[in-house]
């Protein structure tokens, strides 16, 4: 076990952390206890920040006490403060080169010629989630820990990111020598405060079978943990899932649930949202997809942008029928129509008339209202009203403009998990909820590695399901 002083006496090292063992909680009470300058706090993604941001504020940890920043925006800071030293410099009006910026304030790190600026700034360096990072974040900390004390944080059996030509240090071989074990922490918090002491021993368990390489039996498990077998028939299976997520909902009407699907296929995990009711997309920050769909729309009036519209909604919305809604326009238009428009039809029409993003907003809200539909993945149609609303009232706007400053907004203030969310392992690391049902643990193609099914099976306080062909994982 490792706790406050051990990390306040540590020169540099690391503390193996995990999943529901208290990692967060260490760090906030390691900030309160710390004295002098503040601390710098370093994660990996804005939406870690706003998580610890969070956690710090409802903690009670003064503000003043830390500087809380991603690895990336804190050496673009460092890099815009001393270019000549670092030898590189970022043009502020493109895209940073996060990997050159990274290598180049780790180079400046590193060579010492910062280290008195570093030292008179902040008392310590902590950094969480140390196993999400990049060769080039490596070389900032242990740059760092030459002027000040640095503790990282993390556990290689969560470490599931990857950063393309940045990639991970190897953990026993560069991150260790650079920061020697503190200690570990092994009570599972998470489970015990949700009563549910042996769930909590059986993970602890479950991990350390799966760092040494062994496989985990479905079979024999505690009795907060099910295994549920996958068959041939594709659509039994998925009635299977959908009916496994109502039966928790319905038994347990207040408690959250995390549905982990397939990490490479968003569609997979969308159809399953589209099917059963009540259950949100947890969409990537990035939302890819409502950017494209942006960039078809922008511009556009009239018919083309119905179409466009009507493009976007058959990815967010339950029962859009396009060429039918299409038909019942042109009819309205030709006084054809043997039964009065509906709601969605007038805005259509008036849309097809001529309309451009007033127009649109209209449409996607009545199409929202009607009792007929629903919208299932309710982030991503919210953001792209809001982006038309924006665009329609700010000169010299586009959409796509739109679009990307609102996705930096929801980048720094973190997302708004559904009770009932559906995402991929990616995208639900760091959150928990009472219930977690993995839909397809060893599909063929993309089975779960031990690090991610370690991930999913560690996101549920007070059960685990897991949907599977073989018993026998990873």
């Amino acid at each position: 076990m490792v706790g406050v002083p051990d990390i306040l006496q540590a020169q540099r090292g690391h503390v193996i952390a995990p999943a529901g063992c208290g990692k967060t909680e260490l760090i906030a009470k390691t900030i309160v206890q710390a004295e002098g300058k503040p601390v710098l706090v370093l994660t990996h993604t804005t939406a870690g920040v706003a998580a610890l941001r969070q956690r710090l504020h409802r903690d009670g940890v003064p503000a003043s006490n830390y500087r809380l920043n991603t690895i990336a925006g804190w050496a673009l800071t460092i890099i815009s403060m001393f270019p000549e030293r670092a030898g590189y410099l970022h043009d502020p009006q493109n895209a940073p080169n996060y990997t050159a910026v990274q290598n180049a304030v780790g180079g400046l790190c590193a060579s010492g010629a910062i280290n008195s600026e570093i030292a008179a700034t902040y008392s310590r360096v902590l950094v969480d989630e140390y196993q999400d990072c990049s060769v080039s974040q490596h070389l900032i900390t242990s740059g760092l820990a030459n002027a000040i004390p640095t503790v990282v944080f993390g556990d290689p059996m969560q470490a599931i990111f990857g950063f393309g030509g940045d990639p991970l240090p190897d953990w026993t071989k560069q991150v260790v020598p650079t920061f020697p074990e503190l200690g570990r922490l092994d009570i599972p918090w998470r489970w015990n405060n949700a009563c549910a002491n042996d769930l909590g021993a059986w993970l602890l368990a479950v991990r350390g079978a799966l760092e040494a390489g062994q496989t985990i039996d479905l079979r024999t498990l505690p009795s907060r943990v099910a295994w549920h077998p996958l068959g041939a028939d594709q659509n039994a299976n998925a009635a299977a899932q959908i009916a496994l997520q109502y039966d928790i909902a319905k038994t347990n009407p207040r408690e959250t649930i995390l549905i982990i699907g397939d990490s490479m296929q968003a569609v997979s995990r969308h159809n399953f949202a589209s099917r059963a009711r009540g259950v949100g997309v947890v969409e990537p920050v990035d939302l890819r997809d409502v950017v494209g769909d942006a960039n078809q729309m922008d511009g556009k009036s009239g018919q083309e942008l119905l179409d466009a519209c009507i493009g976007f909604l058959i990815k967010v919305m339950t029962n859009v029928y396009g060429d039918k809604l299409n038909g019942r326009v042109q009819s309205i238009l030709g006084n054809r129509n043997r039964t009065p428009p509906t709601a969605p039809e007038v805005a259509a029409t008036s849309l097809v008339q001529g309309g451009g993003y007033i127009e649109a907003v209209q449409f996607l809200k009545a199409m929202a209202g009607d009792r007929d539909r629903r919208v299932y993945r309710q982030s991503a149609f919210n953001i792209m009203v809001q982006a038309l609303q924006i665009a329609m009232t700010t000169p010299g706007s586009s959409l796509p403009a739109a679009i990307a400053g609102l996705r930096e907004q929801r980048r720094h203030a973190g997302r708004v998990i559904p009770p009932k969310a559906v995402g991929s392992t990616l995208l639900l690391k760091g959150l928990e909820a009472d219930h977690v049902v993995i839909l397809d643990a060893d599909r063929p193609g993309n089975a779960m590695s031990k690090e991610h099914l370690y991930v999913a099976l560690t996101r549920g306080a007070r059960s685990v399901s897991v949907f599977s062909r073989s018993p026998t994982l990873p």
